[in-house]
């Protein structure tokens, strides 16, 4: 996958193709360092510049960026299931990966621990697709009810 373009002449990369929608990456770390950096420009700005050689191209490229990463590369770092198997080098150097130019692009930072496998299997079933429709079409109505738009 080509995160900021595909070729020449340049042409759209993930980046660009996800104009106005989610850009979704997972293991962030994983991706080589330049196509890191290069997520910074479309998160600053909404664009992103491709130059090669004799040409320079400008793509539309705003978007809601869900980016998903491990705490450390065996990925059990703070679990109760399972020890981490990476020295404390491994995990600076994992988590090293990201710069802190793009950390401070990106909004919110959650973290999820893992959850044991029984509490998953033995959960309640969750609402029905139907349920959560109807409580968005409330919602939305409510919001343009209130502010003559839904956002």
């Amino acid at each position: 996958m080509n995160v900021i373009d595909s070729g020449s002449p340049p042409q759209p990369g993930e980046i660009s193709l996800a104009h106005q929608g989610v850009l979704f990456l997972d293991e962030l770390p994983e991706f080589p360092r330049a196509a890191l950096e290069a997520l910074r420009e479309p998160l600053e700005t909404g664009r992103i510049t491709i130059a090669r050689a004799a040409r320079r191209a400008e793509f539309p490229a705003r978007f809601q960026m869900v980016a998903a990463m491990n705490p450390c590369p065996c990925g059990f770092l703070g679990s109760a299931q399972r020890a981490c198997r990476c020295t404390p080098d491994q995990v600076a150097r994992y988590q090293g990966k990201l710069s802190g130019p793009l950390l401070d692009r990106i909004d919110l930072h959650v973290e999820v621990p893992a959850l044991p496998v029984s509490e998953l299997l033995d959960a309640p079933p969750g609402e029905s697709s139907a349920a959560v429709r109807e409580r968005v079409a409330r919602a939305r109505h409510t919001a343009l009810a209130r502010q003559g738009k839904t956002n």
